[in-house]
């Protein structure tokens, strides 16, 4: 992928963590990062492995894409059945 900001090539990779990656609008980082009902999850649920998300890395301008295109569906469908539990 071309990076939109400066117009070099991206590296694809992966952000992985310990824990389920979100995106909290608007709010101010936590001391035990969660997400709510407005959160935005990054990456996908799984009980085997660690959490990650596929993005784009520049190493010239220092910016990582994260490209949620194809996720949504399956995020969605998650976060409406847990709200029953």
């Amino acid at each position: 992928m071309i990076c939109p900001y400066c117009g070099k090539e991206m590296t694809e990779g992966y952000i992985q963590s310990a824990q389920q990656l979100y995106l909290n609008k608007g709010k101010r980082p936590r001391a035990f990062a969660s997400g709510d009902l407005s959160s935005i999850s990054l990456s996908k649920f799984s009980l085997t492995k660690a959490p990650y998300v596929k993005a784009e890395y520049c190493s010239g301008c220092r910016k990582i894409i994260i490209d949620l295109e194809g996720e949504v569906k399956e995020r969605k469908l998650f976060r409406k059945n847990s709200n029953k539990l």
